[in-house]
């Protein structure tokens, strides 16, 4: 769920959309709140200057052809202000319609962080706003408290019970990936459902409800949603890893 836009501004994740085409407009709104993003939009990039100067923005996401100011414009400007007052540098990403024409390189010298092919896939767009926006994580991994219950409390046998979940919930998160790849929705069902489970038994809440709810999209079919979750179930995955990864290396002392 996204925050509100004052949580958001808070947080320094509220994300500012210019693009002058109504529909791409909602488009690209919609898609920004699906990843859990609060936004705001406007029409142009003489608009979107008067925004980024009221310093609410943690992000601006650019149509490079608009009218009154286009993208271009708008980056060099923001980029000369910065360099003139010192002030922090904002992460903007172009969308192009021809990216593969050598527009992306021209995104970049004018000063643009990066950038995005239009039509935009949300999983692209997902791994951009990861890269230049993540959005804070507080949620532990993994509740000791549901592990121990199962180990009395034993950090040996906590451990090994963490290794070999590690183990099989790999393999389920790799058939997860394949039957995404593969159009396989009965085998989704199937691999979210399993690590949905085991995550649960061991007290890796944030794992298990991500997959609840790709299990949820999956039964009904909606495989927008399923997108948007297989980001976040891949995120959660490796908060999980690193949290195994770091109890053993301090098992070896």
């Amino acid at each position: 769920m996204a925050p509100d836009n004052a949580q958001a501004e808070a947080e320094g994740t509220l994300v500012l959309v210019a693009e002058d085409h109504a529909t791409n407009r909602s488009l690209i709104m919609r898609q920004v709140n699906l990843l859990g993003y609060a936004v705001e939009s406007v029409e142009n990039g003489q608009e979107a200057l008067e925004q980024w100067a009221t310093g609410r923005f943690g992000i601006i996401i650019t149509d490079c052809n608009m009218p009154v100011m286009n993208g271009y414009e708008l980056t060099r400007s923001i980029r000369e202000q910065e360099s003139a007052t010192g002030c922090g540098h904002i992460p903007i990403l172009a969308c192009t319609a021809n990216a593969l024409r050598g527009d992306g390189e021209t995104c970049i010298s004018t000063g643009m962080n990066d950038y995005l092919a239009k039509p935009v896939e949300l999983r692209d767009l997902a791994r951009k706003l990861d890269q230049w926006l993540p959005i804070p994580t507080t949620a532990a991994p993994l509740d000791p408290s549901v592990l121990a219950a199962i180990t009395g409390g034993d950090p040996g046998q906590d451990l090994a019970v963490l290794v070999q979940f590690q183990q099989v919930n790999n393999e389920d998160a790799a058939m997860l990936d394949l039957a995404r790849e593969t159009g396989d929705i009965s085998k989704v069902i199937t691999a979210s459902h399993r690590i949905k489970g085991a995550s649960r038994a061991i007290g890796a809440i944030p794992l298990a409800t991500v997959c609840e709810h790709l299990e949820r999209a999956s039964r009904a079919g909606d495989w927008n949603e399923i997108d948007v979750n297989m980001w976040t179930f891949h995120v959660e995955l490796g908060r999980l890893n690193a949290y195994i990864e770091e109890c053993q290396a301090k098992s070896l002392g």
